[in-house]
């Protein structure tokens, strides 16, 4: 009876010792870290950045894997099928959580599937239009929206922005035409070009504004963003916030050890001056929280946006 106890004993010993010492080891080969839109973004890029500070401090190079599409859920559904080994992880952004519900399609829960590791920021978006629009301001968007029916573009289905200006459409009894791309930079493009009346993305066009191509006439945000004039939505008379959040998941059943470490090199990367200045280049608000205080982030997102996002599911 002794040696049938003491053997699961053993067994369950060298399996912790086991554990252990991986974790004791981590990371001995290179990280991988996916991006759900293209390269060039302000997404892409400001995890470039993190990535460069993070590898210095766990010893390792990540590796950026981009891969975009349907508002960043084609990576949320890659990663969850990889190895809870540390070495695949991504970049969890509001659309890529929203998602989840507004397509039937996706089979991934962000809570469930996922390891949540840090947030490390959010998106401040922006309704914007050409330099040479007629419309100067919002309210004369809204009254050419009445008349007839206006395009815009975002970065993809399920995003922050895509959802608000839908919401932003009920409130002023007009339904606007969606143009969905794959990155910030095409959503920019197509403005640029014409091809749509006005966009709704994320911060990236902060370089337009401030060298005149583009006019912002509202931001998507509690407060007024830094350095910009335009007046929210809700001082415009619509009671509209943009859910945002942008961090670091992983594969559901991850060491805490790894977790542990890697929140702690990410907390770091988001205090260097580096990415400071990419979170002012494309708009983003640096709000680190630990893996716990993301988990509970994401949580919140999905109870106060469901609602919503189930009006709109599977429909696009």
């Amino acid at each position: 009876m002794k040696h049938l106890l003491i053997k699961p004993m053993v067994a369950s010993l060298a399996l912790c010792l086991g554990t252990a010492a991986f974790a004791a080891d981590y990371p001995s080969n290179p990280v991988s870290l996916v991006v759900g839109y293209g390269a060039g973004g302000g997404t892409d890029v400001c995890n470039r950045v993190l990535a460069q500070d993070v590898g210095k401090r766990i010893g390792q190079t990540l590796v950026i894997e981009n891969k975009p599409g349907a508002g960043s859920s084609l990576s949320v559904s890659y990663i969850t099928r990889q190895r809870p080994d540390g070495y695949s992880i991504a970049s969890l952004s509001t659309g890529g959580v929203l998602n989840q519900v507004l397509n039937p399609g996706n089979k991934y829960d962000v809570v469930k599937d996922l390891t949540p590791i840090a947030m490390v920021a959010q998106y401040q978006v922006g309704l914007l239009v050409r330099a040479d629009s007629p419309h100067k301001n919002l309210a004369d968007l809204v009254a050419a929206a009445k008349r007839k029916s206006l395009s815009y573009s975002t970065a993809g289905i399920g995003t922050p922005q895509h959802l608000t200006t839908e919401r932003l459409g009920q409130a002023i009894g007009s339904r606007w035409v969606h143009v969905p791309y794959k990155s910030g930079p095409e959503t920019i493009s197509a403005l640029m070009r014409g091809d749509v009346d006005f966009m709704a993305q994320t911060a990236e066009w902060v370089p337009y504004v401030r060298d005149g191509r583009l006019r912002l006439l509202a931001v998507y945000t509690d407060e007024r963003m830094q350095g910009f004039d335009a007046p929210t939505l809700k001082e415009q008379g619509y009671d509209l916030v943009a859910p945002s959040l942008l961090g670091i998941s992983g594969p559901a059943g991850m060491d805490p050890a790894i977790v542990k470490r890697l929140q702690d090199a990410f907390q770091g990367a988001t205090a260097t001056p580096e990415f400071a200045h990419c979170a002012d280049q494309f708009g983003l608000k640096v709000d680190f929280r630990d893996a716990a205080g993301f988990g509970d982030y994401v949580k919140n997102t999905l109870v106060n946006w469901t609602p919503l996002l189930q009006q709109f599911a599977g429909k696009e």
